[in-house]
C-alpha cells in the first residue's frame, strides 16, 4: 500500500474511532417518565389527594399578600388571600367542575368567562402538573429539544392543553424538575405574557414540591413581578367538597 493511501486509510479509521457513539433520541414519554419519578413516583403521588399550601407573596411595590391554597384531587381548587396582618380578612376565588369564579373589590361573587374558566381549571385546579397523567387530561407534549439556561441546560417540552392553551415547560436536565414555565396567562379581564421559575424543592409525603417561586407577568399597562415564598405544604388534609363550591348569588364578569 503506498503512502498516500495509508495516510488516508489511518485518518478514516481514527475519524471513526473519534465519533462518539449516539444515544437513543429521547421521547416525551421519556422525560415525563423520568419527571414522574423525580418527583417522588406514580404510587406517591396518587397517594396525596388533597394539599394546603400556605405562603407569602411578595408583590415588590412594598406590600406582601398571605395567601392559603386549597386543592383536592380531581380538579378543585380554592386560593384565600389577603394582607399579612393576622385576623385580616381573606378574599376567596375557586375552581370546581362547573365554575371557575372570583370575589371582586366589592364583595361580589363573579364567574370567569371562557377561556379564563377553562384555564384555570386546566393550570390552577390541575392536582399533579402538566405533565402527570397528560394524555388521559387530552393534552398535547412536543420534545422541542434542549435549551441553554444560565444554571445548565433544560429539556423544552411544548404542552398544548385540552382547551388550547399553551405553555412552555422546561425541565432540568439532570434532575428532570421543572425549571421555568413560559406561555400566556388569561384573566378574567386580560392577557399576560407569563414566565414562572421554579426552586427550592422539598419533600412532602415523599412527593418533592417547589417551595420558591417566582412569576414575572407582562404585556400588559403594568409589569408585575411576583416572589412567591411557601411556608408550609400539608397533605391528606381533610376537605369537604362544599369547601370548593361556587358562593350562591354568583354572576358572570
Amino acid at each position: 500500500m503506498g503512502s498516500s493511501h495509508l495516510v488516508r486509510a489511518c485518518l478514516g479509521a481514527a475519524a471513526l474511532v473519534c465519533i462518539p457513539a449516539l444515544g437513543p433520541a429521547q421521547t416525551v414519554d421519556d422525560i415525563v417518565s423520568k419527571h414522574i419519578e423525580a418527583r417522588g413516583g406514580m404510587d406517591k403521588i396518587k397517594a396525596i389527594q388533597t394539599l394546603k399550601i400556605a405562603r407569602t407573596i411578595a408583590t415588590g411595590i412594598g406590600n406582601n399578600v398571605r395567601v392559603i391554597v386549597y386543592k383536592k384531587r380531581p380538579n378543585l381548587y380554592r386560593g384565600e388571600q389577603g394582607p399579612t396582618t393576622p385576623g385580616a380578612p381573606m378574599t376567596p376565588r375557586g375552581v370546581n367542575a362547573e365554575d371557575a369564579w372570583d370575589t371582586d373589590q366589592g364583595g361580589k361573587i363573579v364567574l370567569r368567562p371562557e377561556p379564563s374558566e377553562s384555564e384555570s381549571r386546566e393550570f390552577d385546579a390541575d392536582f399533579d402538573g402538566l405533565l402527570v397523567d397528560w394524555k388521559e387530561k387530552g393534552h398535547t407534549v412536543t420534545y422541542e429539544g434542549r435549551e441553554p439556561m444560565p444554571a445548565g441546560d433544560a429539556l423544552k417540552l411544548k404542552v398544548t392543553t385540552k382547551s388550547g392553551a399553551e405553555r412552555l415547560v422546561y425541565l432540568d436536565a439532570t434532575t428532570y424538575l421543572d425549571r421555568r414555565h413560559t406561555g400566556v396567562l388569561t384573566l378574567p379581564n386580560a392577557r399576560r405574557d407569563v414566565v414562572i421559575d421554579f426552586s427550592n424543592w422539598q419533600e412532602v409525603s415523599g412527593v418533592k414540591f417547589p417551595f420558591d417561586i417566582n412569576e414575572d407577568r407582562t404585556g400588559g399597562p403594568i409589569a408585575q413581578s411576583l416572589v412567591i415564598y411557601t411556608e408550609k405544604i400539608e397533605a391528606n388534609v381533610p376537605m369537604d367538597d362544599s369547601l370548593f363550591a361556587t358562593p350562591k348569588g354568583s354572576s358572570p364578569n
